[in-house]
């Protein structure tokens, strides 16, 4: 079945019960983010028995494989992650450091380097190259092009038990695994690779500058469960700006707030 990985199974540094909001600061952490996202989206529907579930879960897979036929992920986590073990084997020697916690973070990445280095450069192409699957590909990008008329094969796959629907899918995951684990991983190092702050944003807006000796990576808001108000970031190497927006009816515009908002600020690197 499939097995990815979830960061779920770290200690996370961050604050839980707030709503994060995040602003990548290069190409590379936004495609990370965006693979994400589609992951995400595959755990949540993957054990849904519906019809409409398994639609979804197909849908965000194809668009992993449209992604990884444009990015070289593979070499990218494999520099990534080494960079984060030879930190980790610089914060396992800190006075305070949490030997226990830095020992797994060692072994996991690791262990998903190594996985990483061996796995099959054909993994994905042959993924690609899947009957069902490519079938469905070439329809995706048409509204309405995978419905049964246009692909009949995908309507007769879809009326399998449900199970064997999910068994399926998991395998075809599992050829991905290793990159899935790298991504998490890779996020959750630059996630928790953090100074954080409590910020007040007067009249709805901050402004900072970063310090250009650090590799800044990401920049994260935090907001109660129930947010008031949601940022927009805009930011690159140097200095960054959030101006905070409420929207009282899903039907209105957003408008900048004019009260001061408090926020947490997380600003990650790696």
């Amino acid at each position: 079945m499939y097995g990815i990985f979830r960061c779920t199974q770290y200690e996370s540094l961050c604050v839980k019960k707030k709503v994060f909001y995040e602003q990548p600061l290069n190409d590379r952490v936004r495609n990370l983010l965006r693979l994400e996202f589609l992951f995400d989206g595959i755990t949540y529907r993957l054990k849904g028995p519906s019809v409409w579930e398994s639609r979804e879960v197909i849908g965000n897979l194809i668009e992993i494989l449209d992604f990884l036929a444009r990015v070289d992920l593979k070499n990218d986590l494999i520099n990534d992650l080494g960079h984060h073990y030879q930190a980790l084997q610089r914060w396992q020697h800190l006075p305070k450091a949490d030997i226990e916690r830095m020992n797994h973070l060692l072994n996991r990445t690791h262990n998903i380097l190594i996985a990483l280095e061996q796995m099959d450069s054909l993994a994905v192409e042959n993924l690609t190259q899947h009957p069902l699957l490519s079938a469905v590909r070439q329809r995706h990008g048409i509204p309405g092009g995978a419905s049964g008329s246009d692909v009949p094969v995908y309507q007769f796959w879809l009326q399998k038990n449900p199970k064997q629907r999910q068994n399926e899918v998991s395998d075809w995951l599992m050829r991905l695994e290793p990159l899935c684990n790298g991504m998490e991983l890779d996020l959750f190092m630059i996630r928790n690779n953090v100074v954080n702050s409590q910020e007040t944003a007067t009249k709805g807006f901050f402004q900072s500058k970063l310090d250009a000796q650090a590799d800044y990576q990401l920049i994260r808001v935090g907001l109660p469960a129930e947010p008031v108000f949601y940022p927009e970031i805009n930011g690159g190497k140097q200095r960054f700006t959030i101006r905070f927006f409420e929207q009282a009816q899903s039907d209105e515009r957003p408008v900048a707030t004019e009260q001061d908002v408090n926020f947490e600020l997380c600003c990650c690197m790696i």
